[in-house]
């Protein structure tokens, strides 16, 4: 199989950078003198490697075999894998622990590793530990604590954990939970405080879910205070640690437990029927019925799309509202897994808001998706301001006639894949009648047809008459989309009308245009082309056959009031519009319309460099030396630097160092122990005292430790930027630094580093299953090298226009032509560069990249990993697109447990992570772990991902598909091949995955959000405006209203009420103060004392909120609000007083 053959290429790469990093990381110039990222290729081996973060001893093959055993019997991902595997480590099987609650709560922690794919950090920060308590009768309980990052394990993942540690503390015998009257109440308040005064659940339970969840708890959920606030009510509790509202345990409590329960009580039944002993959760139905109750009573489908809308990011469409996107159903090539498709000239005619890879937010069937270009579906309706009205079909086209585009009658389709409809578990949204819809029928009735796009008027009619299948939707309109009064205006209309030549002239002049105004009103709304005479409006060729036809009339030359007539008289009063037409056409006419989907713009795409605070270039303390800027070279002019060094000791030259290897001699230096009560340094801990640690806050001379940098790398001054940024201090456990060289180094190239040590480029997340070599600029031969010989139909690859189909660890990287951001070739063509002079000058090892061009990178290899997840996945450059997007397989996005509805994920070149990552770096506060890569997965398991990958449709979608749609079926009858079945089949789950709609070149339409480009808010708000108001769908006082209230208003109010009590800062040092110091200086530099919330962030949106709720008539109330606000603010501040500018 070729996909082996791609393993097998990857893992041999993969084997050559290692070797390297290897050689370089033993020279002992890192805290670790060994690579620190292991490889995994199976989910067991994930597992127990991120668990053996913190359990050394836990590194033994016989824990990751006994896992592949269990799976072998109970099967991949069972719920009884995780519980037995967790049992083994507690009974300490493999390795001793200190104490039993230490052997649980490592079994715990595999178990949760296990069920949340080895990949998130919530096994190691989330859950925080495993503590015993004492019931009223002075048993053990277990009291079981989360902390904030058990967030991203996942809901179900959340309630499993809670079912295993029940597990374990069932099998040793430990008494269940008693909890009080007080402590379930203070459940009740702790779970309310958090989700009104600190943030929003996604799941809120009643107090009655509380009450019957808190009093029958087998273990008690607790968690480290959060939050620097108290609960409301129900304090100092004697088995309840703390006053402060503890966010971890609220999370699992309301997310996990209460949403999720029917879910994790179906997992652990089918535990128990296959053997495993548990009854602390037997009485969750109970609970399930409960909880189905109140969905039932409380069933609310009101879209919540639009109640979050962000000032400046456009709405396109009121829930439901016509005129909207139409929902259509397939997948193109970049689209799928939560990704849909809009026709490039949608793009441009929302005024370039809308750009590959832009994230919606849409009323149903998902909550977001991100935005691919898709050719073979309809475009945008626009009326232009003569009052012709046009289809669109082309970027440029559309993008040239916005300016003058009156109003946008439908905005076009939204391609949404099948599966991700199947996947929210939703009843089928109704489908307009589309070419693919008609291909099918006309393949039932035995004729197929290639090209469905493409059949002229004549053929159209000659296949319906033929095969008795409806119109062909070319050639049909939106008649569901009028009403009866519309369509008298519009046939009354008709009747004055004459056929010349191949036209359709209808009177339009000044003496008849207000009669006729109904008619050409509903014209445009059923979206029929036409254009504006002198004294008339003209339908053309096969639009105006099209719209005779479908009315029953003959298209011939002369009058038609006659034949109009006959229709009048055929008109049923009672019917719908579509059910009239039907009444006189002779062939059938489908509904074009189907379903309108409400959408409003979320994030932008984005393709940069990350940055921290600061944009560092090393992770070397400067402290305040450095200046606000943190800089080298400021701290080099005042000579020494005050920080937090590790305490590194040369025996040889008998000196301190802050490197593990000394810069005078070359020899290994050791790092001593620190006592702070005697105030000297030895090899061993302090016997006498416990304040002992191998770090500690001293001044170092900088310029010595600047200059062997510069000599080592050969760097000249004019090389380096004005400003060499380090950082303030570290905030590692043990303040461990990085080589200084690796700053100059990376300044030279204008890189900055992340806080582990790498260097990472942030990219949206978007599929692709299929690519062209002109999509992505790369040469035939070198894809015939990469192991890409034939195209998707087998045909040997000759030409960069054939379909070629996409490898699972291969991805395409950003190099958009017109972004205010770094390129990717850019800067990963430095990052390699830098690379090469670390190996060369810093390790004495030979170069490896050797990159010249963006070309020199393709089949170089990265390091891929999603936010708040720690396991990177290996990447394989295959090319470079026009987009801001990561293209990868969906495989790809599911084995860094992300979809595609708009999230980012971070890309490294691998050997930048393998030489310069450690985990001596990452912070040392909860939630350090996340978004580093402590585990490096080579090979994609198709079965070990993210489950929503199951629900990845790859066939073609059958006839009853939109039969269903019609009659409102639920998604789960339709039968689709997903990837589910191939995997249950034995099927290559890899290849072999079609695409339902074709798309000549995904960098085709805008590649670039008009809102990055706009500097103002104020710019954005206007230019938003500007689109809502031309989009029939859009209730612009609507939009206008919740700008002012979920923005602006807040905002201004937000920060009147904060400034009295802010604090202020120095613009110096940017040293922080409750109050200003009385000398009005800062006290540490003497610098200038400023507010940090100044008038200006107050009243920045005020004028701008009262110029919109004037200008679009909100209502009075509302206008009101801020003109009180205004009068509070100017209380405040004094009113500004009005300057004369003109004489009048």
């Amino acid at each position: 199989m070729k996909t082996n053959s791609h393993f097998a290429r990857i893992k041999k790469k993969v084997d050559e950078y290692y070797n390297v990093a290897e050689s370089a990381r033993s020279k002992g110039l890192d805290p670790v003198s060994k690579v620190e990222v292991p490889i995994a290729s199976s989910l067991a081996e994930k597992a127990v490697g991120l668990i053996s973060v913190m359990y050394p001893q836990l590194q033994d093959k016989k824990i990751v075999n006994r896992i592949l055993e269990l799976e072998k019997k109970y099967g991949q991902l069972s719920i009884s894998v995780s519980m037995l595997i967790a049992e083994d480590i507690a009974k300490e099987k493999y390795c001793k622990f200190k104490d039993k609650i230490e052997a649980i709560d490592a079994g715990v922690r595999v178990g949760f590793s296990y069920t949340t794919l080895g990949v998130v950090s919530s096994p190691l920060e989330g859950f925080t530990g495993l503590k015993l308590g004492k019931t009223r009768d002075g048993r053990d309980y277990f009291k079981a604590y989360f902390s904030g990052p058990i967030r991203s394990a996942g809901t179900t993942a959340g309630c499993v954990v809670l079912m295993i540690i029940d597990y374990l503390r069932e099998i040793f015998g430990y008494a269940k939970y008693d909890p009080s009257e007080e402590e379930v109440k203070r459940y009740i308040t702790e779970n309310y405080d958090y989700h009104e005064r600190v943030t929003n659940l996604q799941y809120l339970p009643t107090e009655e879910e509380i009450t019957f969840l808190a009093r029958r708890l087998p273990i008690q959920i607790s968690g480290e205070p959060t939050e620097q606030r108290e609960v409301s009510n129900y304090k100092d509790l004697d088995r309840i640690e703390t006053n402060f509202i503890r966010g971890g345990m609220c999370l699992i409590f309301s997310e996990g437990l209460a949403q999720k329960a029917a879910k994790g009580w179906r997992l652990l039944k089918g535990a128990k029927e296959k053997g495993l002993q548990s009854s602390g959760w037997n009485w969750l139905d109970e609970y399930i019925e409960l909880h189905s109750k109140r969905e039932k009573k409380g069933d609310d489908s009101s879209p919540t799309y639009i109640k979050d809308l962000v000032a400046g990011r456009p709405v396109f469409g009121h829930p439901g509202s016509s005129g909207s996107f139409r929902f259509r159903y397939g997948r193109g090539r970049t689209s799928g897994f939560s990704a849909t498709s809009v026709h490039p000239a949608t793009m441009a005619i929302t005024d370039g808001f809308i750009s590959f890879g832009t994230q919606l937010k849409i009323e149903k069937p998902t909550k977001g998706c991100a935005v691919s270009s898709c050719e073979g579906i309809d475009g945008p309706i626009v009326k232009l301001s003569d009052g012709s009205v046009r289809k669109l079909k082309d970027f440029d086209e559309a993008k040239k006639v916005y300016s003058d585009v009156d109003e946008i009658i439908y905005l076009g389709d939204l391609l949404m894949p099948f599966g991700d409809v199947a996947n929210r578990n939703y009843d089928l949204l109704k489908s307009g009648y589309v070419e693919e819809w008609w291909a099918l029928e006309m393949e039932k009735a035995g004729k197929k047809i290639d090209d469905e796009k493409n059949v002229s008027f004549e053929d159209a009619l000659n296949y319906s008459d033929k095969f008795n299948v409806p119109l062909h939707p070319n050639y049909i309109f939106y008649w569901t989309q009028i009403t009866l009064k519309d369509f008298y205006g519009l046939i009354d209309w008709i009747a004055r009308g004459v056929v010349k030549g191949d036209d359709l002239i209808l009177p339009f002049s000044s003496k008849n245009m207000e009669r006729f105004e109904k008619g050409k009103r509903t014209l445009e709304l059923i979206g029929c082309e036409h254009s504006i005479g002198v004294e008339n409006v003209i339908v053309k060729g096969s639009e105006a056959k099209s719209l005779l036809t479908n009315l029953g009339l003959e298209f011939k030359e002369g009058d038609l009031e006659k034949n109009v007539d006959e229709i009048i008289k055929k008109m049923d009063k009672e019917k719908g519009v579509l059910e009239n037409i039907n009444l006189f056409s002779r062939f059938k006419i489908k509904d074009k319309a189907g379903s309108f989907i409400g959408a409003r713009m979320g994030r932008p795409e984005k393709a940069k460099l990350r940055k921290l605070t600061g944009s560092p270039h090393v992770l070397f303390p400067v402290g305040v030396e450095g200046g606000r800027l943190r800089s080298v070279q400021a701290a080099y002019e005042v000579g020494r630097v005050k920080a937090e060094f590790p305490n590194y000791f040369c025996k040889k030259c008998e000196e301190e160092s802050v490197y593990p290897k000394c810069v005078k001699c070359g020899e290994s230096c050791k790092k001593m122990h620190y006592c702070f009560v005697c105030g000297r340094s030895s090899d061993d801990k302090c016997k006498q005292h416990e304040r002992d640690s191998q770090y500690r806050e001293r001044r170092i001379d900088i310029r010595h430790y600047f200059d062997v940098a510069k000599k080592s790398t050969g760097v000249r001054l004019d090389d380096l930027p004005v400003a060499v940024k380090g950082v303030r201090g570290t905030s590692s456990e043990e303040h461990d630094c990085e080589n200084l060289a690796k700053g100059l180094l990376r300044a030279k190239y204008d890189l900055h580093v992340n806080k582990d040590g790498t260097i990472r480029y942030d990219v949206t997340e978007m599929p692709i299953t299929h690519f062209k070599s002109v999509e992505i600029g790369t040469s035939i031969e070198k894809l015939k090298e990469l192991g890409y010989t034939e195209d998707v139909n087998g045909a040997e690859l000759v030409s960069g226009d054939q379909t070629v189909e996409l490898f699972p660890h291969d991805i395409i990287l950003p190099s958009c032509p017109v972004t205010q951001d770094e390129r990717a070739d850019d800067v990963f063509v430095n990052v390699a560069k830098f690379v090469d002079d670390e190996l060369e000058k810093i390790y004495r090892l030979p170069r490896f990249f050797n990159v010249e061009t963006r070309d020199d990178l393709i089949g170089t290899l990265f390091a891929c990993i999603a936010p708040h997840i720690c396991t990177a996945t290996v990447g394989r450059l295959i090319g470079f697109s026009k987009t801001q997007s990561l293209l990868a397989s969906p495989y790809m996005h599911a084995a860094m447990r992300r979809d595609c509805d708009g999230d980012e994920a971070a890309v490294i070149l691998l050997m930048d992570t393998l030489v310069n990552f450690s985990r001596k770096f990452l912070p040392a506060h909860r939630g350090g772990t996340q978004d580093a890569p402590l585990v490096l997965n080579f090979k994609i398991n198709a079965g070990e991902v993210d489950d929503q990958i199951l629900d990845f449709d790859c066939g073609s979608y059958p006839l009853e598909l939109y039969e269903f749609s019609e009659q409102g079926k639920h998604s789960s009858e339709v039968k689709i091949e997903m990837i589910s079945d191939r995997l249950r089949d034995g099927k290559d789950p890899y290849t072999g995955i079609g695409f339902t709609h074709k798309t000549d070149n995904f960098n085709n339409g805008c590649l670039n959000s008009s809102y990055k480009f706009l500097p103002t808010m104020e710019d954005k708000v206007s230019k938003m405006m500007a689109l809502c108001e031309k989009i029939r769908a859009v209730d612009t006082t609507d939009v206008a209203r919740l700008v002012i209230e979920r923005h602006f208003i807040r905002d201004t109010k937000g920060n009147f009420r904060k400034f009295s009590m802010q604090s202020f800062r120095c613009v110096g040092c940017n040293s922080k103060f409750r109050r200003p110091p009385l000398t009005g200086r800062c006290t540490n530099c003497g610098g200038k004392i400023i507010f940090t919330i100044s008038e200006g962030s107050i009243i920045k949106y005020l004028e701008k909120a009262l110029r919109l709720a004037r200008d679009y008539h909100v209502s009075e109330y509302l206008l009101e609000c801020l003109e009180l606000t205004k009068k509070d603010i100017e209380s405040m501040f004094g009113k500004e007083k009005e300057k004369q500018t003109t004489l009048f």
